[in-house]
């Protein structure tokens, strides 16, 4: 079974630390793959800290993880279109770039392609 790392009641984690793209007309039917969105997403106080954070999370469970297997991090927000593709973005280039391109980094994205949710909060 791969390796994993996901929240516990002890690690923290910032509710709604970010900007939400879905509440922004213009921005609605983008993804987090798109500039504008997540620049949106990204330029809030805290966006920063919580993709360093979970970086340096991520980076220090695979130093112990043995060869072969696979580390997770499980990035989530309401709809899983605008926030959470934008920071898993750019936690994944943060990890690849810290490893110079020397291993595989892969951001995988459940629900960017799902309808937009009704409500967005």
């Amino acid at each position: 079974m791969p390796s994993s790392w996901s929240p516990t009641a002890s690690s923290p984690r910032p509710r709604r630390a970010l900007h939400n793209p879905a509440r922004d007309p213009a921005l609605l039917h983008g993804t987090g793959l798109n500039d504008a969105v997540r620049e949106h997403a990204l330029a809030a106080p805290r966006a920063l800290d919580l993709i360093n954070r979970s970086a340096a999370q991520v980076l220090a469970l695979a130093e112990r993880t043995p060869p072969g297997r696979l580390v997770r991090l499980t990035v989530a927000c309401q709809g899983g279109r605008h926030r959470s593709v934008a920071v898993a973005e750019e936690v994944a280039r943060r990890i690849w770039e810290a490893w110079g391109g020397a291993y595989a980094v892969e951001a995988e994205h459940h629900h960017v392609d799902h309808p937009l949710l009704t409500a967005s909060a």
